[in-house]
C-alpha cells in the first residue's frame, strides 16, 4: 500500500511538472498563473525524499521557483530525516541559519556512510556527555562545515575521523573548577591528523603496525586488531598522555598503545582525562583471575571482537601496549545513571600467560567506613555493589558484578 501511494504521488506529481514545464516553453518565460506552488506539498516532499543530493541539486538549478520551494523541504524534511538515518537522532543537529548551500553539504555529510554510517560518532558523543564533556545534540555551524571544502577532502579520511571533525570541538575538556584542559578536536595537518591540540607530538597513527601481529599465542587469539578491523574506523596509535601538574603531553615511546579503532582512541583520552584529571574516582581492590573458570567465560570476553561492548554496558575501549599487554575497559552506566563505572580487564605480557587482572572504577561514593582504593581484598567490609536495580539483565545475560563478588570470595568454578 505504501508503494502504491508512493507511485501515485509521484505520478501526480510528475504530470504537474511537465504540465508546467509546457506553460513556461509556451509563454517563453512570461509570468502566470501555474507555478510550482501549484504542486500538491505532499507530492513536492515524496520528490524531496526519493532524491538523492545530486538530483535535488539539479532541481534547484532549473528555476528561482524551485529554488524557492526546495529550501524549506530540504531544511526542515529531508535533513532531519537523514539526521535520523545517520544514527544521530537527538546527538547531534545543525545550525538553523545555513544556507541553502550549506544546507546541502550537511546532508550529503549526513547521508555518506548510510543507515547508521555515523553510529561510532554518535557512541562517542554520548560517552562525552555522560562523562560530562558535552551536551547533546552538539550544533554544527557553517564554520565546521567548512572543515572540508570538497567532498573530495571529506572522503580522504576515514569516515570516523572525518565526521569527528566536524564535532569534536564541541567536547570541551573541562575540571570541575572551570578549568579548561582543551577539546577533544581532530586537526587536518597536511596528511597528518592531530588530536587536542595542533602540534607534531600530538599526531594519530591510523592503521600502525601492531606491536606483536605473528606471536604464536595471542592474548586476544587471532589478533582482533586486523581480523575485525573498519575502514572507517581503523585502528589508531598516539603517544598523547596526562601529568599532573602539566596537563595533556607526550609519553614516552614504550608507553604507547594500539587501540582497537579511532573511536576507541578518543574515548580513552576521555576516560583518562576523567580519572586523572577531573578524578573523584574510587576503585575497587584489582582480582586477577584465571579466564579458564566459568566455563571460560572470561576466554570469551577478552578474545571477543574488541569493539563489542558486553552485554548491558554503553561503551568499550580496547588496546594492546607496546609490551605487548593488552586490556578492555566497558562502560557498566550511561548518561541515565547518576554516576559513572567502568570495568578493566587486562591481560599481561606474555605468550602463555591465562591470568587477567580486573577492576572496577566509579565516581560512586564509597558506603560508609569503606576507604577509596583499598591495597586488597582482605581490608574492611566487602563493597556494595553500585545499585542499578533499575536496569534489568536480559536472558542469558551474566551479572558481571556479582560475577566478580564470586570471584573476590574464591568462587571461582564453573
Amino acid at each position: 500500500m505504501m508503494v502504491a501511494k508512493v507511485t501515485r504521488l509521484a505520478a501526480a506529481a510528475s504530470a504537474c511538472l511537465a504540465q508546467l514545464a509546457d506553460s513556461i516553453a509556451l509563454t517563453r518565460h512570461t509570468p502566470r498563473q501555474d507555478d510550482l506552488t501549484d504542486i500538491p506539498p505532499d507530492a513536492m516532499m515524496t520528490i524531496i525524499e526519493l532524491s538523492d543530493v545530486t538530483s535535488i541539486a539539479r532541481l534547484k538549478a532549473i528555476a528561482r521557483h524551485f529554488r524557492n520551494a526546495l529550501r524549506p523541504i530540504s531544511r526542515n524534511i529531508r535533513l532531519r530525516k537523514a539526521i535520523e538515518r545517520a544514527g544521530v537522532g537527538g546527538v547531534v543537529q545543525f545550525d538553523g541559519q545555513l544556507s541553502h548551500g550549506d544546507v546541502l553539504k550537511a546532508m550529503w555529510v549526513m547521508e555518506e556512510g548510510g543507515e547508521g554510517g555515523w553510529g561510532e560518532a554518535a557512541d562517542t558523543l554520548r560517552l562525552s556527555e555522560h562523562l560530562g564533556y558535552c551536551q547533546l545534540p552538539v550544533t554544527v555551524g557553517a564554520g565546521d562545515l567548512q572543515t572540508h571544502p570538497t567532498k573530495a577532502d571529506f572522503l580522504s579520511l576515514p569516515r570516523f575521523c572525518a565526521q569527528w571533525m566536524l564535532v569534536g570541538r564541541r567536547v570541551a575538556l573541562r575540571r570541575p573548577n572551570g578549568q579548561h584542559d582543551g577539546t577533544l578536536e581532530l586537526f587536518r595537518h597536511n596528511r597528518e591528523i592531530r588530536a587536542i591540540r595542533n602540534g607534531p607530538n600530538f599526531a594519530i597513527v591510523i592503521n600502525p603496525p601492531l606491536p606483536h601481529p605473528t606471536r604464536p599465542i595471542h592474548p586476544f587469539s587471532q589478533h582482533p586488531f586486523q581480523q575485525h578491523a573498519k575502514p572507517h574506523d581503523p585502528p589508531a596509535r598516539c603517544r598523547i598522555g596526562w601529568q599532573n601538574g602539566v596537563g595533556w603531553t607526550t609519553v614516552g615511546a614504550n608507553h604507547r598503545q594500539v587501540k582497537a579503532s579511532a573511536s576507541s582512541l578518543l574515548k580513552q583520552r576521555m576516560l583518562l582525562h576523567r580519572r586523572t584529571a577531573v578524578g573523584g574516582i574510587s576503585n575497587s581492590p584489582t582480582v586477577v583471575v584465571d579466564r579458564r573458570v566459568r566455563g571460560g567465560y572470561l576466554d570469551r570476553i577478552v578474545t571477543q571482537f574488541p569493539d563489542t561492548p558486553l552485554d548491558g554496558c554503553s561503551d568499550v575501549v580496547a588496546y594492546e601496549m607496546v609490551g605487548g599487554g593488552c586490556g578492555q575497559s566497558h562502560v557498566l552506566t550511561s548518561s541515565d545513571d547518576p554516576f559513572i563505572a567502568w570495568i578493566a580487564f587486562r591481560t599481561p605480557p606474555g605468550d602463555n600467560d591465562q591470568n587477567v587482572s580486573i577492576i572496577i572504577r566509579t565516581s560512586e561514593a564509597p558506603a560508609a567506613g569503606v576507604a577509596n582504593d583499598p591495597p586488597d581484598g582482605n581490608q574492611g567490609p566487602p563493597r556494595p555493589r553500585p545499585h542499578r536495580s533499575y536496569r534489568l539483565r536480559r536472558p542469558g545475560t551474566v551479572d558481571h558484578e556479582g560475577w566478580l563478588d564470586d570471584v573476590k570470595r574464591g568462587h571461582t568454578s564453573s
